[in-house]
């Protein structure tokens, strides 16, 4: 199995053997400051490689799209864009590195919690002038705090609009 390892899945994980390749970008590297996890780092035959522009730019127009991208750190958005370069299988417990990769056809493992089971458009919402807006943190008409709300759910199991 080749994969794409984000900062909890080095973190967290113990068994790396099962792993033929394994994959990650500079900036999950540059996150873990445990003594731990950089013994494991020294340990690994980890590959750190740098995406391209072009495939950085394509996740976060889809991510824009889903409404994940302000959710998302660099680092999530340069590993999405190599597990799609590479074919990587992504290992995240992150739900919004999960509907991104689901939403452009990456494969993802959970380190502990389940794999979404939703794919999820986000926008924002107004709670005062019930507007939505596809990105900023305050309300252009009133001012108040902007709340993230689902505006739409594709049950993965059953593909089907919920």
């Amino acid at each position: 199995m080749r994969v794409a390892l984000d900062t909890s899945a080095i973190i967290y994980l113990s068994d790396f053997r099962k792993f033929k390749e394994i994959f990650t970008v500079q900036e999950v590297v540059e996150e873990l400051k445990d003594k731990i996890s950089s013994i494991k780092l020294l340990s690994l035959n980890l590959k750190v490689v740098e995406p391209s522009l072009a495939s950085i730019k394509k996740v976060e127009k889809v991510a824009y799209e889903t409404g994940d991208l302000e959710k998302l750190s660099k680092a999530d958005l340069k590993l999405l864009a190599l597990a799609k370069e590479k074919k990587l299988i992504i290992i995240s417990d992150d739900r919004n590195i999960q509907n991104v990769a689901e939403k452009i056809g990456i494969e993802y493992f959970s380190v502990f919690s389940k794999k979404i089971t939703q794919l999820i458009k986000w926008r924002k919402f107004c709670k005062s002038c019930k507007k939505f807006y596809k990105e900023g943190e305050y309300c252009n008409i009133c001012g108040n705090k902007l709340i993230r709300i689902p505006i739409e759910k594709v049950n993965l199991f059953k593909k089907r609009k919920i």
